[in-house]
């Protein structure tokens, strides 16, 4: 069974990563799979998403979101990392013998499971707890940087699909607990103003 999912992911990623491609995805995937790592997401975004969460839940709440959101994408980093990755150390398309492979995008590091799809995915779920509104952009962007893993030729399909149920898993467990902290909080506040 093992052998039929390896091979029917290596044959999914040859369509996605050789077949399956055009001139403008050469240049869009590149682009979206570090997104985070470009200066103006880094120095207009995080404080969009900040003053988004302040926003709707006031200041209090939407820092505490915010630290939680942190803590929840460190979180699922780290065990991808340390859990999985170090773990299993599967390795990269481009060091799996007798795979052509078009590479597209730096990489380091083995392949199961893929941190950019873990944390996409474990933020995008954080966020669509926290605000149900966000869920359809979120998730988008979530599947988008997924499938730049595996068209850049850095990931496999299994890679990906195990990052996103992971990021999935702690992004609920996550979500839970800072809604059990503004629980917390309204009661906190209840209880200052019935004195």
């Amino acid at each position: 069974m093992l052998d039929f999912i390896l091979n029917l992911d290596k044959r999914l990623f040859l369509l996605i990563n050789s077949d399956w491609t055009a001139p403008w995805a050469d240049l869009f995937f590149p682009f979206i799979t570090d997104l985070h790592k470009k200066n103006p997401v880094k120095l207009i975004m995080l404080p969009l998403i900040i003053a988004l969460f302040i926003w709707r839940r006031g200041w209090k709440k939407g820092c505490t979101i915010f630290i939680m959101a942190v803590l929840s994408v460190s979180l699922s980093d780290g065990v991808g990392n340390w859990a999985f990755k170090k773990t299993v150390q599967r390795p990269r398309p481009a060091e799996t013998q007798g795979l052509q492979v078009n590479v597209r995008a730096p990489f380091g590091g083995y392949s199961f499971v893929s941190n950019h799809a873990t944390n996409m995915f474990n933020f995008a779920t954080f966020t669509s707890v926290i605000f149900p509104v966000m869920a359809i952009p979120m998730f988008s962007l979530a599947v988008l940087v997924g499938y730049s893993r595996v068209y850049n030729g850095v990931h496999f399909p299994t890679d990906v699909l195990a990052g996103a149920i992971l990021g999935i898993i702690l992004g609920i467990l996550m979500a839970r607990l800072c809604q059990k902290l503004m629980e917390r909080f309204d009661e906190t506040d209840n209880e200052a103003e019935a004195t």
